[in-house]
């Protein structure tokens, strides 16, 4: 279980990673990457940010990705941060990252990231053994 102390300093360590890049764009995966999202938007003074929702169920070939869009992810340009809270196999990052236009530059960033995970963001905040499957944020119901 993660306290939302431990939390904000995960996201302050985070902004002093990336705070003297410069991004034309954030994309957060949701939910929790939509908090992240809005939260390095505000920080590095970016006016806006792209939530989108994915969905995984079910494994190998009958896995379904089901993708909600709150903005139209393949219409994002330049600099882009793709950000989300927990990354465990990296399905969704690379979902989303399948979406965005070939000619973007891409950082991503997670704050807790499975050790062993098939997908290795650029920036991670805290690594968590890779028997977890699961991490409990401040946000998430008990």
């Amino acid at each position: 279980m993660v306290t939302w102390y431990e939390y904000t300093n995960l996201l302050d360590k985070l902004y002093d990673e990336i705070r003297l890049r410069t991004f034309d764009s954030i994309v957060g995966i949701g939910r929790g990457g939509s908090l992240v999202a809005a939260y390095m938007s505000s920080k590095l003074g970016i006016p806006t940010f792209c939530p989108t929702f994915v969905r995984h169920t079910g494994e190998g070939s009958s896995m379904k990705i089901t993708v909600h869009d709150l903005c139209q992810i393949d219409a994002v340009r330049g600099r882009v941060l793709v950000v989300d809270d927990w990354l465990d196999q990296g399905i969704a990052m690379r979902f989303v990252l399948g979406k965005l236009p070939k000619n973007t530059t891409v950082t991503t960033l997670v704050i807790f990231n499975r050790r062993g995970s098939a997908f290795k963001p650029d920036i991670v905040g805290e690594y968590v053994d890779e028997n977890e499957r699961r991490v409990m944020l401040p946000y998430d119901l008990p």
